[in-house]
């Protein structure tokens, strides 16, 4: 299951059909039409292959069963422990009313389920069980992340649903111009959910973010058993039980506080709770607000161009200044797997025109999609789709046709029952145990994000691809800044801002170079070293003397588009710098292999291909760095850190020596925001097709983890040459060795006059900064880029994705 879904021992490959499956697709593909006539011999094979893989499917299952059984034992009797030493310290004790369940769910990073009889008990013992994570800092980490701005990430962050304030008293309405006056360009939205089952995902949210356990595991994780299975939940039971035609919020927020600690009592969850209290009797919908990204009219892009919006002519009224129609009408889609079995997805790109294959169809594997996940890729109008059984291509179970109205998919077994006999279905399979409680929840979390989808449309006229709900990106709102990246403003067109950096250029390199290890970057080491290199260091590009022995220098970020928002940065690496890493990606220096590059980045599935297929997405080769290769490296990615206006600490791993002593799997909210480097090359004829950096996360996931941002640095430009690995501008003599074409495109960036979006030419030292989200968590779909091809010479390219809040 591991190597499927992530990829096999590609330790960057995130897509969850494996290399065996490729190989299996393809030769699947190159047999077409060449088995035997014989139909005896035909049916004889089938039934031989089919009779083996159910026979070797069951020995799997059984051993897998007895492995996992195996493992759990031991890790229940090891964290019974650890949970009886927590309850001793913070004045628990094991006794009648505090017995250890042994039925209860295994989760990672919490203790072990207890069932406690009176309400008063069951609450001063979960108090105390919550006092002990948070206190105990290696415990409370295990729980909710060894970065700080992970234990407060809060995915409910932005949502309302108290009736004060914050509600809107008219409906969601389009804007006519797509021009936002609020600042940010953030507007409240109101949006409508059907009471089931919205309230109980909802609820499911709240608590994660209260409790510090994955949204999908809330019911599951034996620290908050006691709130019952999804579906049957004990909170919601209590607040039924409430007396009176219509309760009041003290009375909800009371039954809150019965099973919770006052501290983890959230007043919008309050509010969505009383809500249900009010509304379940009538069925009425949860009334609900958040903030959506409003794009800002395209005039608003060019500062004093279009002052009115408008141009006026002979005294008649002005014509309203519109974008360039584009030329490229690719866009993002997005599948979702209702089913309760993994599907394969396919393109069907139709019959082959010539060749020995002649007339047969050819279709192109995308991916597996897991149950109750989803997965990406970039398409075009009219592109065809098919979702197939894993074990056989041929038994197709839907078809879909890619339209700019039509990005998101649902495949569902169930779509064609009315929502009565939908539910009828979804208790039976319940009773049946024919999925699992998170199976339900995923569902059901994907019909609460499609219901808010709609409403996201009418008011942004913009398609939801990311997972309701998410907090957004607002300046003024310093609480969801604290957990969230920054986001540069891109109110027009060359705007520029400033940043400060204390990581100077490299103008000279060190005799020596080591990679670094977990003690270099302890503070006395830390400093000691930094120290060390500013010998090696300057302001200056140069490495000229600075008069005023300045310890930090000022780089200027201009905007170059709005939509998609890319800054640039020019002069952010030095000459030195930059053949350090064409060095190492030439093989001179360091020993990095180049690789030919992947095409997938999705962590629930994406584009596998391989050969000629490919070859038409992406051609170039690759490797990969860490931050830790060398002193170099290490102060770029501390630049990086500065351009994002992030702590640069967030781009380190965050393990304790008790961590790291324990054999047990450990939490992503540990590990650093940011991916290892990668390295390209690009020889004459390579590139990549118009394609998109962004994820799509599991729907339960707490985190909601995605790359935020990508950070591209040139190591070549337009006129250089490379020679035995050494960068240097063109001479006239060996011109024909001289960098052409290579430019990024974003093809869908809005202007008034390009019809073909933004190219933005290489250039050594300079790097470009693009966002593939929104300040309102929604995924960017017109950050689509791509690499031109190379018309001659070498074109050497860096990337740095950076994730928010966590990487998956």
């Amino acid at each position: 299951q591991n190597e499927e879904e992530y990829g096999g021992e590609d330790e960057y490959s995130y897509a969850s059909s494996t290399a065996e499956d490729e190989d299996y697709e393809e030769e699947e593909e190159d047999n077409d039409g060449d088995y035997s006539s014989n139909t005896t011999h035909k049916i004889t094979n089938d039934f031989k292959q089919h009779f083996v893989a159910i026979g070797v499917a069951i020995i799997a299952a059984l051993v897998t069963h007895m492995h996992i059984n195996g493992g759990y034992m031991t890790w229940r009797e090891e964290m019974r422990k650890d949970w009886e030493i927590l309850m001793k310290r913070f004045g628990g004790n094991k006794n009648e009313n505090t017995i250890v369940s042994n039925n209860a769910a295994a989760a990672p990073y919490a203790a072990p389920s207890m069932n406690y009889i009176p309400t008063h008990q069951r609450k001063m013992a979960s108090e105390k069980a919550m006092e002990g994570y948070v206190k105990e800092d290696h415990q409370y980490a295990r729980r909710s992340g060894g970065h700080e701005r992970a234990r407060e990430y809060r995915r409910t962050d932005g949502l309302s649903f108290c009736p004060v304030a914050h509600l809107i008293t008219s409906p969601a309405a389009a804007v006519d111009d797509g021009t936002s006056t609020s600042s940010n360009n953030l507007e409240d939205v109101e949006f409508l959910l059907a009471l089931d089952p919205s309230v109980r995902v909802l609820h499911s949210y709240y608590l994660a973010d209260a409790l510090g356990v994955e949204s999908s595991m809330v019911y599951e994780d034996p620290a908050a058993e006691f709130l019952g299975s999804y579906g049957s939940d004990v909170i919601l039971k209590d607040i039924d039980s409430l007396s009176g035609e219509e309760p009041t919020l003290d009375q909800v927020k009371h039954v809150l506080e019965s099973h919770l600690p006052s501290s983890l009592v959230d007043n919008e969850h309050a509010c969505l709770l009383h809500q249900y209290a009010l509304n379940k009797a009538t069925g009425r919908s949860i009334r609900g607000t958040t903030k959506v990204y409003i794009r800002p009219h395209v005039s608003t892009f060019y500062r004093n161009k279009f002052p009115s919006h408008s141009v006026a002519a002979f005294g008649k009224p002005a014509a309203k200044v519109g974008p360039a129609p584009l030329s490229f009408t690719g866009f993002a889609t997005k599948f979702i797997n209702l089913s309760t079995q993994p599907v394969k997805l396919y393109w069907d790109a139709g019959r082959i025109s010539s060749g020995p294959r002649e007339g047969q169809m050819h279709t192109v594997l995308i991916g597996t999609v897991q149950s109750m996940e989803s997965i990406g890729t970039a398409s075009h109008p009219g592109h065809q789709f098919f979702v197939a059984t894993t074990y056989d291509k041929d038994n197709v179970l839907d078809r879909y046709t890619a339209t700019a109205d039509e990005q998101v998919w649902y495949y569902d077994p169930l779509e064609d029952l009315s929502l009565e006999k939908r539910a009828e279905e979804m208790d039976k399979m319940t009773k049946d145990n024919k999925w699992t409680a998170k199976q339900r929840f995923g569902r059901e979390a994907w019909m609460v994000n499609q219901s808010f989808s709609r409403d996201y449309l009418v008011k942004t006229r913009m398609i939801w691809l990311a997972n309701f709900p998410q907090p957004y990106h607002d300046g003024s709102n310093t609480a969801l800044e604290k957990v969230s990246n920054h986001m540069w403003p891109a109110e027009y067109i060359g705007q520029v801002h400033t940043f400060d950096t204390n990581h100077l250029y490299f103008t000279d390199l060190p005799q020596e170079l080591q990679s670094l290890t977990k003690q270099d970057y302890e503070p006395d080491m830390e400093s000691q070293r930094l120290s060390a290199m500013e010998q090696f260091q300057s302001t200056s590009l140069k490495g000229e003397t600075d008069s005023d022995n300045n310890k930090s220098m000022s780089l200027n970020v201009k905007v170059v588009s709005c939509a998609p928002r890319v800054v640039e940065v020019k002069k952010f690496l030095s000459p030195v710098e930059v053949q350090h890493l064409i060095n190492l990606a030439s093989g001179e220096t360091g020993n990095v292999p180049m690789e030919l590059s992947r095409v997938s980045a999705s962590p629930n599935g994406g584009k596998r291909m391989r050969g000629d297929a490919m070859a038409e997405v992406r051609s170039s080769k690759g490797g990969w760095i860490h931050r830790e290769q060398d002193v170099v490296v290490d102060t770029i990615f501390r630049r990086v850190a500065d351009l994002l206006n992030i702590d640069e600490r967030l781009m380190r791993d965050h393990y304790t020596p008790e961590d790291l002593a324990g054999d047990v799997e450990l939490p992503p909210t540990h590990d650093r925001v940011v991916e290892a480097m990668q390295l390209l090359r690009y020889d004459p004829g390579d590139g990549y097709t118009a394609h998109h950096d962004f994820t799509f996360p599991s729907v339960g996931s707490r985190y909601q983890p995605r790359r935020f941002a990508s950070v591209l640095l040139y190591l070549t430009g337009e006129g250089d040459v490379v020679e035995n690995g050494v960068r240097s501008k063109s001479s006239g003599i060996n011109d024909d060795k001289a960098l052409e074409g290579g430019e990024t495109t974003f093809p869908r960036a809005i202007t008034t006059e390009n019809h073909d979006g933004i190219k933005i030419k290489p250039q050594s030292g300079k790097a470009v900064m693009f966002y593939n989200v929104l300040p309102d968590g929604n995924m960017d779909d017109l950050s689509q880029h791509a690499g031109e091809k190379v018309e001659k010479g070498v074109k050497y390219l860096a990337n740095i994705f950076v994730w928010d809040p966590i990487i998956n």
